[in-house]
């Protein structure tokens, strides 16, 4: 009979071991739940307001598109029609390089050396020049 009360006692110290362990990784536990949660709620709130400014920053640059697209429409109406036509091809076929500048007599688009000619030309201003190996219209910066 008193073994059977030490072998009793022995495993409700064991149970109760076991129970302190458990209690002690709960608590460590509900210790990273909270820092967790509060990360999550800070990642939340900082995509919250990166969103709130992406949302203003679109309304802007549409707004500017507007603007822009307006005022390309009041300059292309003062625009020769057929230097239009050609530019407007040009920008269909390059893209946002139609128009390109000579460095050092190449052509910034296509990277050919340029005549002399049309280097002087581009660099007198008085008329639309075309790169004779791309097609793109030059200028010079200044």
């Amino acid at each position: 009979m008193g073994h059977e009360i030490q072998r009793y006692e022995d495993e409700i110290r064991k149970l109760e071991d076991q129970e302190l362990e458990l209690m002690e990784q709960g608590d460590k536990l509900k210790v990273e739940v909270t820092a967790d949660e509060k990360k999550a709620s800070a990642t939340k709130d900082s995509i919250s307001r990166q969103m709130n400014d992406l949302g203003e920053k679109s309304k802007a640059l549409e707004t500017r598109l507007q603007e822009l697209s307006k005022e390309r429409k009041e300059l292309a109406e003062t625009m020769d029609e057929d230097l239009l036509n050609r530019f407007e091809r040009l920008f269909a076929s390059k893209g946002d390089s139609a128009i390109v500048a000579v460095e050092h007599g190449v052509c910034t688009g296509c990277h050919m050396k340029l005549t002399t000619a049309t280097v002087k030309d581009a660099e007198a201003g008085k008329e639309i020049v075309n790169c004779e190996q791309c097609g793109r219209i030059l200028y010079v910066a200044r």
